[in-house]
């Protein structure tokens, strides 16, 4: 396998960035990292466990250009993205003289990147950001495309802003010291890039499935690099979220009401994702469209993820939805007419919405 790293490049209204995969990445954030000419601090955000796991790692990559590194560590999990976590790290710069000209690098999974990214947008309005994802999920969706955001008492990701990294650094290196349930869950993101928009993806999933769990670098390299590709694609085409880049909520309307009353612990992202999009895949086939429920099936349980057990009392899960970002006029949701042809639809009736429900519940 060659050295060099796999570069998927993204213009953005900032100028444009790199998202680069490939192994021992870490060690080379002093030459993939475009650092501002002025910048004299850089900011590592991290939490516990990753600093333990990979703060050397960064380090080494970030030294030899000199600069001051301050670091900072939150508790892991999701129930770090609060906003009082936010204002500690916003103080936290404040008391390390870290200003305007500096660079905030965003290391772990997508809580991290999600925090990072949304303290770099805000402190002295607006740090530069460059992430280095250490979770599969991270590394194909959560630190691609600048969407960043923390967590209300009453909903997922209701405070944010989109702020575009100078540079994501996929490093599949930091997949080994990854629990496997973990890879599992970002798994669910890989399945729904491919079922959005490289439909050849999904065979090779469960093709190479044990590859995948035994973390060969070259077929992670080559899974993470297509999954990003769908990602940066539709994030250089719409960048804010107008329209294309709804599609990228598949499986999430109903996944982030599962995670919400699961009170962010029973299910992983990716599990609830899984379950989402197996529920998308019936309310279609509700809806008139083609039945490729199966075909979900199929793949996500070849690779260990849920297609069924939701649990969730409909009304619940239907209170939450109405409170969710992606609400417009009524509860919206991202459908497949057919794998690679994604849909967005709205005022889908209450009975589509509980057979759909029956099915993976």
């Amino acid at each position: 396998m060659s050295d060099a790293p796999v570069e998927i490049k993204v213009a953005s209204s900032g100028g444009g960035y790199s998202v680069w995969v490939g192994p021992g990445l870490m060690e080379r954030a002093d030459e993939l990292i475009p650092f501002p000419e002025r910048s004299e601090v850089v900011a590592v955000v991290s939490d516990a466990n990753v600093q333990a796991l990979h703060g050397e790692r960064i380090s080494m990559g970030i030294e030899p250009l000199g600069r001051r590194t301050v670091s900072f560590a939150t508790e892991p999990g999701e129930g770090s993205k609060t906003i009082d976590n936010v204002e500690a790290l916003l103080r936290g710069f404040a008391n390390k003289s870290v200003h305007r000209g500096d660079l905030v690098v965003g290391v772990g999974g997508g809580v991290t990147t999600d925090i990072a990214g949304f303290v770099a947008a805000v402190y002295h309005r607006g740090l530069a950001v460059a992430h280095v994802p250490t979770t599969l999920l991270g590394q194909v969706d959560a630190a691609i495309g600048g969407k960043t955001g923390v967590n209300l008492p009453e909903g997922k990701n209701l405070v944010g802003a989109f702020h575009q990294p100078v540079a994501v650094l996929a490093d599949i290196t930091a997949l080994a010291t990854l629990p496997e349930e973990e890879l599992r869950s970002g798994l669910a993101e890989v399945v729904k890039h491919a079922l959005l928009a490289d439909t050849p993806l999904l065979q090779e999933l469960v093709d190479r499935r044990e590859a995948i769990f035994e973390r060969d670098p070259e077929v992670l390299t080559n899974v993470v690099a297509r999954a990003a590709a769908v990602k940066c694609g539709v994030v250089e085409r719409d960048e804010t979220e107008r329209g294309e880049r709804m599609h990228l909520n598949y499986g999430h309307t109903l996944g982030h009401a599962l995670e919400s009353l699961g009170g962010y612990e029973r299910w992983r992202h990716g599990e609830a994702v899984a379950l989402g999009m197996t529920f998308a895949a019936a309310l279609a086939a509700e809806l008139g469209m083609e039945n490729w429920m199966g075909e979900h099936r199929r793949v996500l349980e070849a690779l260990g993820l849920p297609t069924r057990g939701a649990g969730e009392p409909l009304q619940a899960l239907l209170e939450v939805m109405a409170g969710d970002k992606k609400y417009d006029a009524g509860v919206r949701f991202v459908v497949l007419e057919a794998p690679g042809r994604p849909k967005i639809v709205t005022d889908v009736p209450r009975k589509a919405i509980a057979a759909a429900y029956e099915w993976i519940k």
